[in-house]
């Protein structure tokens, strides 16, 4: 077995390393496993399945600089890009893959995702699987400090294929959904969220309003009413915080409340209007339709279906 300590500062261990795949377990909480598939020279796909809430700083693990795909099937978490807050959630994101990064955290339990690796100097361009990876990087190459995301429908659908697959462990069939997924990305346009991850001044402003919103969940909060309150103006304040939170404030506020109505749907009996309620939404069905969006789930599907796992 190879590599026994690698990202032991993750608090995960090498509890398999073969020709196929490295297999990860949780060193405080070994229900946490992860599975690192080695697809092709160059593209590596790891499977996360979090049993139990995670919460790490400041690793020192070293990996490979290039791209990452990411998204999560069920439930949330937060990593860093430089200085950017990413939310990896029901969406794919694609941004850089850095060799540390400086905290990562779910919001919940229950965590199943996927991160693809693609390191450009490892990949083999002359081969099939080769060339549909150099199409990726065509396609992002030129927004080398940007990052995006995709909510389209069809995307998303071959992700939950992918999860399907993963959970299967199929390695023929993961090998051949990966490059299906990729290549469906490389066809897509890039234009849907853009975001620098450098260093931007100023930032201590943007996360007052960070903490702001955090702390007023059930607050009518508009974005006349942030930009009266911290005195900036509508575009600096969307561009900003899109740069530090990956959204906008008025995006990113409900994606809190909605990462918040699923811990309350886990853990209470509150009704749907009494959480519509508690979290600012001005109807239930506002926030069930809100709530479909974020999960995939109406609210009484979420709760019957954390109730079955548990």
């Amino acid at each position: 077995m190879k590599n026994n300590n690698y990202l032991a500062s993750w608090d995960f261990e090498v509890v398999d390393d073969n020709d196929d795949f490295i297999e990860y377990q949780g060193i405080c909480h070994p229900k946490n496993k992860m599975k690192n598939y080695k697809l092709f020279p160059g593209l590596m796909l790891m499977y996360i399945d979090l049993r139990e809430r995670y919460q790490v700083k400041a690793s020192d693990s070293k990996g490979n600089k290039g791209y990452r795909i990411s998204y999560s099937y069920e439930g949330n978490y937060f990593t860093y890009i430089n200085d950017t807050k990413i939310l990896i959630t029901r969406e794919i994101f694609i941004g850089k893959a850095l060799p540390y990064a400086r905290e990562s955290y779910t919001t919940k339990d229950r965590v199943q995702a996927f991160n693809f690796f693609i390191v450009e100097d490892q990949i083999d361009k002359d081969s099939f699987h080769g060339k549909i990876l150099g199409e990726f990087l065509k396609k992002i190459n030129s927004i080398k400090d940007m990052g995006f995301v995709y909510k389209n429908e069809r995307l998303i659908q071959r992700a939950n294929e992918l999860i399907q697959v993963l959970k299967s462990e199929d390695i023929l069939g993961i090998s051949i959904k990966a490059l299906d997924f990729i290549y469906d990305i490389t066809r897509e346009k890039t234009s849907e969220i853009r975001k620098s991850y450098q260093k931007e001044e100023g930032s201590e402003e943007i996360i007052l309003i960070e903490e702001f919103i955090k702390n007023n969940l059930d607050k009518d909060i508009t974005l006349d009413l942030l930009t009266k309150k911290f005195k900036i103006s509508k575009s600096n304040l969307n561009n900003k915080f899109i740069r530090k939170f990956q959204y906008t404030p008025i995006k990113y506020l409900n994606n809190l409340r909605m990462m918040k109505a699923e811990e309350i749907l886990t853990n209470t009996d509150k009704n749907i209007t009494e959480i519509s309620m508690e979290l600012g939404f001005t109807s239930p069905s506002n926030f069930t339709r809100s709530f479909k969006k974020f999960t995939g789930l109406s609210p009484s599907e979420y709760r019957k279906k954390e109730a079955l796992s548990e």
